[in-house]
């Protein structure tokens, strides 16, 4: 491994013959209308981004997209993420269409290693009427590569590999990569293995962090005939990590956020097929998949264990039907879905095994979905084309558990989009969605202790609890969104053969029950009076908010010079408030600027390129701890490849030059300091 290869997201050398295409159509909308186009916010993470800045996490990974925040802190499995103020369980995660539906406050959300990937997808705002539940503040599709990602022309074998060092947390990675295609048969087998220490923050201190993972992807495609299709794949994650129970602070001490050592699995295996053969009126898409996911954890001081297990499965079919509508070209999909997802939970500590907070439990889904994608000329004589774009989808959801009732409901979600195009420069598009989420099983069915504490008066060894009430009458959330925006998208407009797109909106989310956890920390009055006991630290539940209202807004923009220039920024606020109380409200952010520019210097192979975020100061809340002041982060990458024709690269970057020391809200961590990182990969095509 240590001979060093590229990642998946490495592209092959392009043909100097032939033009790289403009248009970029997010497949995650499930339409076939280019993202510029398209009447809402889309954007696209590609392979040449990904290889460049060597994401090493979630946050790394996403960072560049706007209304998508990644908190939690450093650590990799503490991380979480919001989208539009919706938290993670408003927002739909992909890995080549199998849904990735765990989700722990503490333990992480998705486990991929991002150089597994060659590409990711962004559709901000609500996507119920595609996704059902789960997809009020957007979708996020993450994708592996395939042979022809990596092979170009008539290559039919490759092989590759990388390592690389990142002296923050003493990060060693290597990787290695074989993929191959036939004319019926395809395959590509990569592996990548990680080990990190603590992590250097920029106040200074050093956060514990060993960490070890190994992730794996095996992948076989066969073209059965013309416009057929199959692919198997198993992505599979393993990781030992040693780090405090919760993974977004500081470990603490009178067995306060005690250390542990984790063990981190994840599989998913899936089958994708499309059947479109020529002359047929089947256009089929189909991905049936199943994951375990699961989180195994010992304290090392007392020798308590602790377990969570998420096991799943699901199955999607999309037909696509392409026809002439009136003036209009048309296309209509026409789906259905069905998952399931069930919990397991254990603590050595409780005679019963139970483990608070992670109930047994199951959920099962079923939805039908239909979108419809009209383009033509406008009507009334009016210059230029429109775009409509109606859906709609019902969905009846269950869940179970021994602890208390069921839960169940149906939800019906639409959704109305347009764009309106007079000119090859000029957009204006709208949208109308409802959206909506079914109560979690950790939601409804929350049970056992949340957390201990020394007693207020008698101190440790006397600790008392805030223990979890469940509530298996929560409601499902709703929302409806109205968004509105436009877009420019110019050529030659500094230099012949350049183009820069600019796309912008505004948006307002009206929401009714949203589900929010309330933790009520108190003492009683018993806890101050002899004998001291009994006492308690309050309760933790879930519980429905009438109403509340979001509002934000996003803006991005992307330059080509044509010339080896190429710009990015991506700009985002989003604000929320209990309607009744007036109180801040949902996975609020300060506003935040992102710009990405880089250039390429075609003689000697040459890359340089730089990255900022720069954000706000955060006071979008009640609670002064979790008030943020403003930061400014800048991170510098390159690239080398000293051959003209052969397949070895030479990267490095200095991440957070300037050593800034900031947090984001939900973590109990400042961030990574001062970084630098050095990579080197080779690959090799027959």
């Amino acid at each position: 491994m240590a001979m060093a290869a590229p990642a998946l997201a490495q592209t092959p050398d392009e043909d100097p013959g032939v033009e790289t295409p403009e248009v970029l159509v997010i497949t995650a909308t499930r339409t076939e209308i280019p993202a510029f186009d398209y009447p809402g916010m889309a954007s696209a993470i590609d392979a040449e981004t990904i290889e460049l800045t060597a994401p090493a996490s979630l946050d790394d990974l996403l960072q560049e997209l706007p209304g998508v925040e990644v908190a939690g802190g450093p650590r990799r499995t503490g991380q979480t993420l919001s989208m539009r103020g919706l938290s993670r369980e408003n927002v739909t995660l992909l890995l080549d269409g199998a849904r990735q539906n765990f989700n722990s406050a503490h333990d992480g959300v998705v486990y991929v290693d991002p150089m597994i990937l060659s590409g990711v997808e962004s559709v901000r705002g609500p996507a119920s009427a595609l996704y059902g539940s789960g997809a009020a503040g957007g979708v996020i599709a993450l994708r592996t590569a395939d042979p022809d990602d990596l092979l170009s022309g008539g290559e039919t074998f490759g092989i590759g590999g990388v390592a690389g060092h990142r002296t923050v947390d003493g990060e060693v990675r290597a990787g290695l990569t074989a993929y191959g295609r036939g004319e019926v048969f395809d395959i590509l087998g990569h592996i990548t293995r990680r080990e990190s220490g603590d992590i250097t923050l920029g106040s200074g201190n050093d956060l514990p962090a060993d960490d070890e993972s190994l992730a794996g992807l095996i992948k076989l495609g066969a073209d059965l005939a013309p416009g057929i299709r199959g692919e198997l794949s198993w992505q599979a994650f393993r990781s030992d990590v040693t780090e405090p129970n919760n993974g977004q602070g500081n470990a603490g001490v009178g067995g306060l956020n005690p250390l542990v050592e984790k063990d981190v699995t994840s599989d998913t295996v899936q089958l994708n097929a499309d059947i479109a053969p020529a002359g047929s009126l089947l256009d089929l898409q189909i991905v049936a998949y199943t994951g375990q996911q699961g989180v195994h954890e010992r304290e090392t001081a007392s020798g308590r264990i602790i377990d969570r297990q998420l096991d799943s499965w699901g199955l999607r079919i999309d037909q696509r039907f392409e026809f002439t509508l009136g003036m209009f070209d048309a296309g209509l999909t026409v789906g259905g879905e069905m998952y399931e997802d069930e919990q397991h939970g254990f603590d050595s500590d409780d005679p019963a095994g139970t483990r608070g907070g992670v109930p047994d439990a199951q959920s099962t889904f079923q939805g039908l979905f239909t979108q419809l994608e009209l383009t033509g000329a406008v009507p009334f004589g009016l210059p230029g084309e429109i775009v409509l774009l109606p859906g709609v989808r019902w969905d009846s959801f269950e869940s179970a558990s021994v602890l208390a009732a069921d839960n169940s409901d149906d939800q019906v979600s639409g959704r109305f989009g347009a764009t309106y195009a007079p000119n090859e420069t000029f957009r204006v598009f709208a949208n109308w969605a409802q959206a909506f989420r079914a109560p979690s099983v950790n939601e409804l069915y929350l049970d056992g202790t949340h957390f201990s504490l020394p007693h207020p008066i008698l101190g440790a060894p006397v600790f008392i609890t805030n223990e979890f009430i469940a509530n298996p009458n929560l409601r499902p959330e709703s929302t409806e969104t109205i968004e509105a925006g436009f877009g420019l998208s110019l050529r030659d407009s500094v230099r012949p053969g350049d183009r820069l797109e600019f796309k912008a909106s505004v948006y307002e989310t009206q929401a009714e029950d949203l589900i929010n956890l309330s933790v009520n920390f108190a003492f009683p009055g018993s806890c101050f009076a002899p004998p001291f006991l009994p006492c308690n630290a309050g309760t933790t539940n879930s519980a429905n908010i009438t109403a509340a209202t979001l509002t934000g807004y996003e803006a991005q923009l992307h330059y080509t010079s044509g010339n080896g220039l190429e710009l990015s920024a991506a700009l985002s606020d989003v604000d929320g408030e209990d309607d009744v109380t007036g109180a801040p409200l949902g996975s609020l952010t300060p506003v935040r600027l992102f710009v990405d520019g880089r250039y390429t210097f075609d003689a000697p192979r040459l890359t340089f390129g730089a990255r900022a975020e720069f954000a706000g100061d955060f006071d979008k809340t009640n609670d002064p701890a979790l008030e943020r002041e403003g930061y400014t982060v800048v991170d510098l990458y390159g690239r080398w490849r000293p051959f003209a024709d052969r397949g070895l690269a030479v990267s490095a970057g200095v991440d957070n030059v300037f050593d800034e020391d900031y947090s984001r809200t939900v973590a109990g961590a400042s961030e990574a300091g001062r970084g630098f990182r050095v990579d080197l990969s080779w690959s090799r095509n027959w």
